[in-house]
């Protein structure tokens, strides 16, 4: 049974999350590197800063001959503030010196005047304000020391400068973010999920290699290369199991016969005993190597009926041998698609294993059909909760020292199930004992896939 591969997430940072930080990061350094930009252009240029500040305190006029309260307030850390309208003719309309007469012919313009004060500077300055159709002059004074009445200023030329366009610039970083960097990592993701999928029984299952971006396809690349030495390595293994169980076969038939000329007694019975052991070990070893093989080789109609009479047949003698009864039968409609050798050797395990189990001198039922299905049931104990989860486990005895199995047969059942695209189920059945039913594809269901 090929295990489900955990998620190998949240072992860290995404790629994709990991760019996300980044890119905020760098707007975050782009805006802190633009505030100050600003802040230090106006504090090089104190009279950009004084015109600022005084068209920004005229903004706050309203509508009418009264000026609002915050007009009145002025910039903050402004000492001796005065801010009032004027008539045009006004000396405080003259730009260079206060209390000259101004040209009439002259047009009235917006002017600020910066000079020295005993505290600090003083800030002079008119401006042109609309009140309904009607152009008013409004005339600003106010004394200070330091950058502290161009905050304002300051501040508002980062929200103009700096925030509003940084917040469409967020936004199309986002949208970059989310569709870019997601296109990009796309073939990363198709991968993770080819590598999640891989069936150890398909020897040739490869990852796709997407063409862009190419640090992608050499990982590909690279992963498919290991892929194809595993596959050489485990294949090369297979080989060196299946000759040397082969190899076994012939020497061990020779020493039971050798054995069974031994004078009895419980010294023959106990090497009789080991050499069965090891026979069947080695028989379920060659199952094992030839699993693989066996299922690959080529998918044809049979009847699983007619393989179960063979196997019930073959292992008769054991049955009686051991006052066991062997019951065979079919319910018909029992052809299938498959190997009709694996599917011996699928019949041959799970009797094996009822015979091996079951107490006494208890009859175990084989049965096939109805449909492509077979099914074998013992009348033992039946099987504890919690060791259904481990009955395919290969190598998995539930008592090691009770058993003398190396816990493979029913692991080969399963993988030769798996290779004919089929299931296997085990259950309690109903009056005592197991019964174990394998589900395999009728002959329709085949040719449509």
């Amino acid at each position: 049974m090929v295990e489900p591969v955990p998620s190998a997430r949240g072992g860290g940072p995404t790629l994709f999350r990991q760019i996300a930080t980044r890119l905020a990061l760098f707007t975050l350094l782009f805006a802190g590197l633009d505030v100050a930009i600003v802040v230090v252009t106006y504090s090089r240029q104190p009279e950009a800063l004084a015109e600022e500040l005084l068209t920004l305190e005229a903004s706050k006029a309203g509508a009418g001959a009264a000026l609002p309260a915050e007009l009145h307030a002025g910039p903050p850390g402004a000492m001796q503030w005065s801010a009032r309208y004027v008539e045009p003719d006004a000396p405080e309309l003259q730009p260079t010196m206060p209390g000259t007469p101004r040209d009439g012919a002259s047009p009235l313009v917006d002017w600020t005047r910066r000079e020295t004060a005993p505290r600090g500077y003083r800030i002079s300055g008119v401006r042109a304000v609309d009140d309904g159709g009607k152009r008013r002059w409004l005339a600003m004074q106010f004394e200070a020391d330091g950058i502290r009445p161009y905050i304002p200023v300051i501040v508002n030329e980062i929200v103009q400068h700096v925030l509003l366009p940084l917040i469409p610039l967020s936004l199309l970083l986002l949208l970059f973010n989310v569709f870019a960097v997601r296109r990009v990592l796309q073939p990363l993701r198709r991968a993770e999920l080819e590598v999640d999928a891989l069936d150890p029984g398909n020897a040739v299952m490869r990852l796709s290699e997407p063409l862009a971006p190419r640090e992608v396809n050499t990982l590909v690349r690279a992963v498919n290369r290991a892929l194809a030495r595993l596959d050489r390595t485990l294949a090369i293994l297979r080989g060196f199991t299946a000759n040397a169980a082969h190899e076994l076969r012939t020497p061990l038939s020779i020493m039971q016969l050798s054995l069974d000329r031994l004078p009895a007694g419980k010294v023959r019975d106990d090497l009789q005993a080991d050499a069965r052991y090891l026979t069947r070990l080695v028989e379920q070893m060659l199952d094992l190597a030839q699993a693989d093989a066996l299922a690959s080789a080529g998918h044809n109609p049979f009847d699983l009926a007619d393989v179960g009479r063979e196997v019930v047949a073959a292992m008769a003698p054991k049955a009686f041998a051991e006052h066991r009864e062997l019951r065979f039968e079919s319910r018909g409609d029992t052809q299938t698609v498959g190997h009709a050798e694996a599917v011996f050797r699928i019949y041959r395990n799970l009797i094996d294993n009822a015979l091996k189990h079951a107490p006494g001198t208890t009859p175990v039922d084989v049965t096939a059909g109805p449909g492509p299905q077979l099914s074998v049931r013992d009348y033992g104990i039946g099987i504890a909760a919690e060791d259904m989860p481990h009955l395919f486990e290969r190598f998995w005895r539930r008592d090691r020292r009770a058993s003398d199995g190396a816990g493979l047969g029913l692991g080969i059942v399963q993988r030769l199930v798996e290779a004919h695209g089929g299931t296997i189920s085990v259950e309690n059945a109903q009056g005592g004992g197991a019964k174990f039913t394998v589900r395999l594809p009728s002959t329709g269901a085949w040719q449509s896939g």
